[in-house]
């Protein structure tokens, strides 16, 4: 039995390989460890010893951390790709990231999962937003193979916003997300309204959230960068209904 010096990660991710013979390629990695990663290329025209450059490319409307650009070594070439091996100790910055989507993916469990966006709406119908990685998003989750959606909400909203959960809403939109490319790593958004037992968030530390804040005036959504235009408007669409009710006693 093959006996390898690193856990590997199965996981297809989307690439930008760059090397003067290819130009900026965009193509499919595999097989991906602290010490290297393989990537699927047809006839490299690229030899042992090269160096070249590497990022993963955000393939979802998912907001997620910027990966930088790290240098490998061609290891070796095959027929069907090249095996890279991380040329400096900041080849662990792609590895962390990566690290960071297998944990937030729950990689190996499903790879088709459950994105659930919390539309949070507290008494005086006003919506709660977070701030991540400077842009403004629903407060939201993946939620793992076999886990029940809302104890999965509950959770969540408790132990990152403090919020305790008072009932939940109505499903008010869904989008699937994915990329041709990769078809393993798709994600079915979904959008689902809560009400929270009270106002008061406190954001854990270690969050990924940055901060929070409450909206309840179409106009202010104009002031703000949002994560995806599809957040944009589905805040504005509830902000937009809240106004026509009564806030609640």
């Amino acid at each position: 039995m093959e006996q390898r010096r690193y856990p590997r990660i199965q996981l297809p991710l989307l690439v930008e390989l760059k090397h003067p013979s290819l130009g900026a390629h965009r193509c499919i990695a595999k097989d991906i460890s602290e010490g290297g990663v393989f990537v699927y290329t047809d006839n490299p025209q690229i030899k042992p010893g090269a160096k070249v450059k590497l990022t993963i490319q955000n393939t979802l409307s998912v907001e997620a951390q910027p990966t930088p650009t790290v240098e490998m070594d061609v290891r070796r070439v095959e027929a069907d790709g090249l095996a890279l091996e991380f040329s400096n100790v900041t080849g662990r910055h792609l590895w962390r990231s990566v690290e960071q989507q297998r944990t937030e993916l729950a990689i190996g469990r499903d790879y088709f999962q459950v994105h659930l966006n919390v539309i949070v709406i507290n008494d005086a119908n006003a919506i709660l937003l977070a701030q991540q990685h400077g842009r403004w998003t629903f407060p939201a989750t993946f939620l793992r193979v076999g886990d029940d959606w809302q104890e999965a909400l509950e959770r969540f909203l408790g132990s990152d916003l403090g919020i305790p959960v008072a009932d939940f809403g109505r499903i008010v939109g869904m989008n699937s997300v994915g990329h041709a490319e990769v078809p393993e790593a798709a994600v079915l958004d979904l959008f689902v309204e809560a009400h929270p037992a009270t106002d008061q968030v406190r954001v854990a530390p270690g969050s990924r959230y940055r901060t929070v804040r409450w909206m309840a005036h179409r106009r202010d959504l104009e002031e703000i960068t949002f994560a995806t235009e599809r957040i944009r408007e589905i805040a504005d669409t509830a902000l937009k209904r809240l106004a026509q009710e009564e806030p609640t006693e």
